[in-house]
């Protein structure tokens, strides 16, 4: 799947230049550019998390009141992203240089039940843990290096990236719910490769790949019932899009 949609960004740029039957003059991609995307997203979120039941839970059974579980899982997630994007290109002979920054909406996330947990189904068989993970925006700022002939240009990319990661994780026992939920403001890295096109002077179309990492982050929560939560999130996935830009 990830293989079809990188073949797939990537030939659109490329399917233009080799459509064009005109012989191109000279083509300079020196100077400032904006433009807009939007793609696929797909990845994981890895969850390492410990519960501490307290020992005088109400909400709990006795069970499991006084205990802690652990939980060590990677959950899949996927989701379109769509944003713009801006820079600078310097051409020096068939080098272009840059350093282009994006900020993207994202819907990149992952809902997931469990059953029986925490405890499992046989000393909690009415519980349900509900999980929800999802990256509402991110963005990075990075260097560009390219090889250009004329309007056609491959490049690589990479440099920092940040992003808001979201954590959802509600307890149901029967008809009651315990719920807290945590946002926090993650930094990490990007780097990936694309293709550009210059149809014009002005207007150019581009397909690229992108890794993005978030890294792994903290969220601690307490419930109403005295239960502590602790989860380590790392985010990281794969995205590829499709963008129309206007050069100045």
């Amino acid at each position: 799947m990830r293989k079809a949609l990188l073949i797939a960004a990537l030939a659109i740029p490329a399917s233009a230049a080799a459509a064009s039957a005109q012989a191109f003059g000279a083509y300079d991609w020196t100077g400032p550019y904006v433009g807009v995307n939007a793609g696929y997203a797909d990845g994981d979120f890895d969850l390492d998390a410990l519960l501490q039941v307290p020992d005088d839970s109400d909400f709990f059974p006795e069970d499991v009141a006084g205990g802690d579980f652990p939980t060590l899982r990677s959950f899949d997630g996927d989701g379109y992203v769509a944003g713009i994007y801006g820079g600078w290109n310097v051409q020096m002979g068939n080098i272009v240089l840059g350093l282009e920054g994006d900020i993207q909406y994202s819907d990149f996330s992952n809902s997931t039940d469990i059953a029986g947990a925490p405890g499992g189904a046989d000393i909690n068989p009415d519980g349900v843990t509900e999980l929800e993970f999802d990256v509402g925006y991110y963005g990075t700022v990075r260097g560009r290096v390219g090889w250009a002939w004329e309007r056609l240009m491959v490049y690589a990319t990479a440099g920092g990236a940040m992003g808001s990661v979201n954590f959802d994780r509600d307890y149901r026992v029967g008809s009651d719910l315990l719920r807290a939920d945590a946002s926090n403001t993650r930094y990490g890295w990007a780097a990936g490769a694309g293709v550009e096109f210059a149809i014009d002077e002005f207007w150019t179309v581009r397909g690229e790949y992108m890794r993005i990492d978030l890294g792994s982050d903290t969220f601690n929560t307490t419930y109403s019932d005295g239960t502590i939560g602790l989860a380590s999130i790392d985010t990281k996935f794969d995205t590829f899009r499709v963008g129309v830009g206007l050069r100045f």
